[in-house]
């Protein structure tokens, strides 16, 4: 969460928000997503292919519109509404009992399964609570890549 954090201190949503992360955090995730695309055997095109489509629909989820895929499609890929909610101030997965929802990125079965999805939130304002009493994120790239090491050391 220390490294996540960054991502969702983003107070105004954009098809460009999925790609704002620590670079640590996009390291480990996306070396696992080529571990696990090696080990089930895809082939380099295929996961080329695979890396486009992923970037964006997520691009698309983090999009500042009120877009809802309705009570089909929108249980099959998940919608800008429905990763709004994820983004919601107050939504912070590190907080208990609640812990975060809506955490699927493409599929909201896993959130089904997981009994964390909600469908009927959306609208509310985006960022982390602490924003509101002065906690800085970084202003500029490196600035939040600092950040996120020292929140990671303990020190931020």
């Amino acid at each position: 969460w220390q490294l996540h954090a960054l991502h969702h201190s983003q107070r105004q949503m954009t098809m460009w928000s999925d790609n704002r992360n620590h670079m640590l955090d996009d390291l480990l995730r996306d070396s696992t997503f080529v571990v696990v695309a090696l080990l089930i055997g895809v082939a380099p095109a295929q996961f080329v292919a695979l890396v486009a489509v992923t970037q964006l629909l997520e691009s698309l989820a983090h999009a500042n519109v009120r877009l809802n895929f309705g009570p089909v499609l929108g249980r099959l890929l998940v919608s800008p509404r429905f990763h709004r909610d994820h983004h919601a101030m107050g939504a912070e997965h590190d907080l208990a009992p609640a812990g975060g929802h809506n955490f699927a990125v493409l599929f909201p079965v896993w959130d089904m399964i997981f009994r964390t999805a909600r469908f009927d939130g959306g609208t509310a304002p985006t960022g982390l609570k602490d924003q509101l009493q002065g906690r800085d994120y970084g202003r500029g790239f490196w600035a939040q890549q600092w950040r996120g090491l020292q929140r990671l050391a303990g020190r931020g």
